[in-house]
């Protein structure tokens, strides 16, 4: 089974591609990153973010001032394809949550950008929003920046405003 994880504010990373190409500039295309199914650093990154989950939706049904960009990652599968999309806006409802597809597909061809879908809380996996200028959670892209040269991983979390604590 291929997975592919979607990263930074509904953008995505990927290693596959030229190294003269900077971690930005991957971002801005929308790239992709392909995961281990069993990546360790991956699942406790999803694990830290359900457990901080309660907290997220919380805030995101009363926002404080200055806090934006609300969203949530789930995983779209298609046959033995799994690929992560971010989901914003999205909101809750007594059936679970629905919310909108935020980044192209590129291994599943199930969904499209910008249709509506309908998931349920223990499938998110990740969640973000911008507390002025700072973004907070997006877990799983602090896993694959680890992987990047430093100085590209530390200029793509100052340009977010990211920051990956330990």
């Amino acid at each position: 089974m291929r997975q592919v994880l979607t990263i930074a504010a509904l953008a995505v990373l990927t290693a596959t591609l030229a190294a003269a190409e900077t971690l930005l500039e991957r971002a801005k295309r929308d790239d992709i990153a392909f995961v281990e199914k069993n990546d360790a650093e991956m699942a406790a990154a999803m694990r830290r973010a359900r457990e901080t989950l309660p907290d997220f939706l919380k805030l995101a049904r009363a926002p404080r001032p200055k806090t934006r960009g609300f969203a949530v990652k789930v995983a779209v599968v298609q046959n033995d394809d799994v690929e992560y999309f971010w989901i914003a806006p999205f909101q809750q409802g007594k059936a679970g949550f629905t919310g909108e597809i935020n980044n192209a597909p590129q291994l599943v061809k199930n969904v499209k950008l910008g249709q509506r879908i309908t998931f349920q809380e223990n499938e998110i996996v990740d969640w973000l929003y911008d507390d002025g200028g700072r973004m907070m959670g997006n877990y799983t892209a602090c896993v694959l920046l680890k992987r990047e040269p430093k100085q590209e991983a530390e200029a793509f979390m100052k340009h977010l405003g990211l920051r990956c604590d330990p």
